[in-house]
């Protein structure tokens, strides 16, 4: 096993639950690094936006399934304030490089070498989502994706940029 198993194992054991992303509670600290140029990415910049954190991993059917209606989704209503951050959680970041030749988007891609960001987030299902409100509150989050689930989520959007 690699060290970034046993960083997330270890994170996701000893976490306490205030840092796990729940709804109505702030959304926990997530420090990355962007995959195609190393700079940093601090999802506490998007304050007064609404973030959509996407954790996925190239070897998860149901994230190449949601990257083309995410990818959509961030094209239309990024002018409106929404902010999609797509955060890859594989051990290798080449994987997700490859993943990205074939399914490319627009929005940013981020790789957490230590796996600290998904463990805060408490992260337990591929990929795991969570919508983040304009004052960085946890409004919604999903655990995988379907054909039904961009619907939903555009939604939930939608009405939290109105608000």
């Amino acid at each position: 096993m690699n060290k970034k198993f046993y960083t997330i194992l270890t994170c996701l054991l000893f976490s306490s639950i205030a840092l796990a992303a729940k709804p109505g509670e702030p959304a926990p600290t997530c420090l990355s690094t962007k995959l195609h140029d190393g700079h940093a990415l601090d999802i506490t910049r998007f304050k007064g936006k609404v973030v959509y954190i996407d954790f996925w991993a190239s070897w998860c059917p149901p994230c190449k399934l949601s990257f083309p209606g995410l990818n959509k989704l961030h094209t239309e209503l990024n002018v409106q304030g929404l902010e999609i951050v797509a955060i890859n959680l594989d051990e290798d970041k080449n994987d997700a490089l490859e993943f990205l030749e074939h399914n490319a988007v627009n929005f940013p891609i981020a790789y957490d070498e230590e796996g600290v960001c998904p463990a805060n987030f408490d992260v337990i299902a591929m990929p795991s989502s969570y919508i983040i409100d304009k004052q960085g509150i946890v409004r919604e989050v999903h655990l995988g994706f379907d054909e039904d689930s961009i619907k939903k989520i555009r939604t939930t959007i939608l009405a939290l940029l109105a608000e």
